[in-house]
């Protein structure tokens, strides 16, 4: 019993010295792994937009008329004794102007990032509303004198879409987004023609066309996250929806007027001079938006 107590005495006390030993070594600080990179573009976003847009629609016009002249030989009493019949030669005048069609744009954008290490492939689509409108007005004559025929356009850009490709290069630690893009466009654009004459209540004729537009859009912008999940975003746009072609015409009647008379007949004349006015006109579009996007 004796020496087993001894020696257990002896192992308590060689574990305290041990302990204490250790407790006066230099401790060395334990190195922090580095945290894994949080991944800020890859995966499907959702957002909203808002901006102003300095539209234009490019027209072109091309307006023929033609005037044809009666006079008719009749008795004082009325009854027809010869009649003739003029046409006059066909005029043609050709006019070309822009109308600006700025306004306020507004709506929404969802679509897919993929990053390949520091570029970033994606795809876009949005919707817009619009404010954007214009009118414009030829008159057919030099100077414009009175009675002389004129023709009215005005056009407002509804709504308009995009379907987008985005390529784009990764800055400031993968948080600054540079990017181009380009596709396709859609819009709804509604026009209202008029031809009429100075001095004369009222159109002479109207034509109106309310149509849904195709051509081409491009592009680009900056991205940046703010953090994980929210990115805002500054963006320009080059719209281009393509031509509408429409075709108005009219018919001015002079009422029937004595040129002659004698004793015996009277030489009585009328007129009506026939104007068609057909419109060519290329919408195009410069938009700047800046927009904000959630990443799911």
């Amino acid at each position: 019993m004796r020496i087993s107590a001894f020696v257990g005495a002896g192992l308590i006390t060689l574990a305290t010295a041990v302990s204490a030993l250790a407790a006066d070594l230099p401790r060395k600080a334990v190195k922090a792994l580095p945290p894994s990179p949080v991944e800020l573009w890859t995966g499907f976003y959702i957002g909203g937009n808002g901006g102003y847009s300095w539209g234009s629609a490019s027209e072109s016009l091309t307006s023929t008329s033609q005037t044809t002249a009666t006079v008719t030989q009749t008795t004082l009493g009325g009854a027809v004794l010869a009649s003739a019949t003029v046409v006059g030669p066909l005029t043609t005048v050709g006019l070309g102007s822009r109308t600006k069609m700025d306004g306020w744009v507004g709506g929404g954008q969802a679509g897919y990032n993929y990053r390949i290490d520091n570029w970033l492939l994606g795809i876009e689509a949005d919707i817009q509303a619009t404010g954007q409108r214009g009118g414009n007005t030829y008159c057919l004559t030099a100077n414009c004198p009175a009675a002389s025929l004129f023709i009215t356009s005005d056009h407002k850009l509804e709504w308009f879409a995009t379907v987008r490709g985005r390529v784009g290069i990764l800055l400031d630690d993968r948080k600054l987004l540079l990017y181009g893009t380009g596709g396709y466009a859609v819009g709804q654009i509604d026009s209202n023609y008029g031809l009429g004459a100075f001095g004369v209540a009222g159109p002479l004729a109207v034509a109106n066309i309310s149509s849904t537009r195709s051509g081409w859009t491009a592009g680009g912008g900056g991205e940046y996250h703010v953090d994980r999940n929210w990115s805002v975003k500054l963006e320009y746009l080059y719209l281009d929806l393509g031509r509408n072609s429409v075709n108005i015409a009219a018919t001015q009647t002079v009422p029937p007027f004595i040129i002659l008379q004698t004793p015996d007949f009277r030489f009585i004349g009328s007129s009506s001079t026939t104007t068609t006015g057909a419109l060519n006109t290329r919408f195009t579009d410069h938009i700047l938006r800046a927009g904000v996007n959630y990443r799911f």
